[in-house]
């Protein structure tokens, strides 16, 4: 026979009460809500990151291909040409015109001057073009969201604009207010 044969089995250690004033007094309880707030914090911050991840996925999309820009320039005479224009305000609404001059700016259009417009009633927006050139008049349109229709040409030689737009009623349904 072996030694571990002969042995006899061990007994278990009795345990001994810890003193009522020790720190070791009360069984220690596994800290589970401090894990549980790391786990929800960590989740959600996850999340937040996530939903921003995925809106400024979508606003790239959004811009170049779905909407893209429009270009605030011509060619004209083989050069580069910065088209100007002049924002006039139809509809009697304060600040109006304000709104579309720094939303035209924003975008790179050399907006030269602000104003209202003779009559403060005009129901459809509409952009004039100035120079003889219908395509940035166009351009302009198509930065506000205004039709194709709504661009006419009224051709003024005096005038160093190349493009007038004239705000309407309808200035809610365009891009600047959106």
């Amino acid at each position: 026979m072996t030694n571990l044969e002969t042995q006899e089995p061990e007994q278990p250690v009795p345990s001994i009460p810890a003193p009522s004033g020790s720190p070791d007094a009360s069984p220690k309880r596994p800290k589970k809500k401090s894990k549980d707030w790391k786990i929800l914090a960590s989740t959600g911050t996850l999340l937040a990151f996530g939903v921003m991840v995925v809106i400024l996925l979508y606003s790239f999309v959004y811009r170049n291909f779905i909407d893209p820009p429009v270009e605030p320039e011509v060619i004209h005479a083989g050069k580069a040409h910065v088209i100007q224009l002049d924002v006039l305000n139809g509809t009697g609404t304060a600040k109006l015109g304000q709104r579309f001059t720094n939303y035209l700016r924003a975008r790179g259009f050399d907006v030269v001057e602000m104003g209202n417009y003779k009559d403060p009633d005009v129901q459809l927006t509409r952009v004039i073009d100035r120079a003889g050139n219908l395509q940035a008049a166009e351009q302009v349109a198509q930065a506000l969201g205004v039709p194709k229709e709504r661009v006419v040409q009224e051709i003024d030689r005096h005038a160093y604009l190349d493009v007038t737009v004239v705000i309407g009623k309808d200035f809610r349904s365009l891009k600047p207010m959106q």
